[in-house]
């Protein structure tokens, strides 16, 4: 009986203690959404979904992605590539997704879903680093 206590209590404090960090981490991305629900400029993590009908190909990524003046301007590839103004018009997203067709045919669908410090994204290479770098 003293064990099952012992064990209750432990997921207790586990259960709180995590508590405690998601909603730092949600207070931390509200604080980037300004006025009227606009976002501030800067860097997000997003939910990126591309459908290119012409291969079938249907894939979903997070990536980070820039907001200027409430527009998605910049998709960043884990590789180091992007889209932006060249591949497809600024789009406003100010309610949080933005769906659009790049130049190439290609269908996105972008949700922001945190901060950029939030995002994990496998081999992402910043533009300024790489610059630096050469």
């Amino acid at each position: 009986m003293k064990y099952i206590y012992i064990s209750l209590l432990f997921s207790t404090i586990i259960s709180c203690k995590n508590g405690n960090s998601s909603q730092e981490s949600s207070s931390n991305y509200n604080d980037e959404i300004g006025e009227e629900g606009m976002y501030n400029d800067g860097t997000y993590c997003a939910e990126v979904s591309y459908y290119y009908s012409e291969t079938g190909t249907n894939s979903t990524y997070t990536l980070e992605v820039e907001i200027e003046n409430n527009d998605l301007t910049i998709i960043h590839w884990p590789n180091g590539g992007w889209l932006d103004s060249s591949h497809f018009t600024p789009i406003n997203i100010s309610n949080g997704e933005a769906i659009f067709t790049s130049d190439k045919g290609a269908e996105y669908t972008v949700r922001i879903i945190g901060s950029s410090g939030d995002c994990i994204t496998d081999n992402y290479i910043d533009n300024d680093t790489e610059e630096e770098n050469q």
